[in-house]
């Protein structure tokens, strides 16, 4: 029961830093992340592509015949 909460302990603090180590590495990866967000386009995250590959799908099965 012992070793358990040891080991238990110890991966909540294994956690605990892997976490701390993440959050710093963001932060100093911001302004990259934000940068690269500006410099795609509108259109990659507007839907519009696959909107009208599904119209174009739905207008494909109603040609077929029954």
């Amino acid at each position: 029961m012992a070793s358990t909460m040891v080991a238990a302990g110890l991966t909540i603090a294994a956690a605990g830093f892997a976490g701390r180590y993440v959050l710093q590495a963001m932060k100093h990866m911001e302004p990259q992340v934000k940068q690269v967000f500006q410099s795609l386009p509108k259109s990659a995250f507007s839907g519009d592509y696959y909107r009208c590959k599904v119209k174009m799908t739905v207008l494909a099965l109603r040609e077929l015949p029954l």
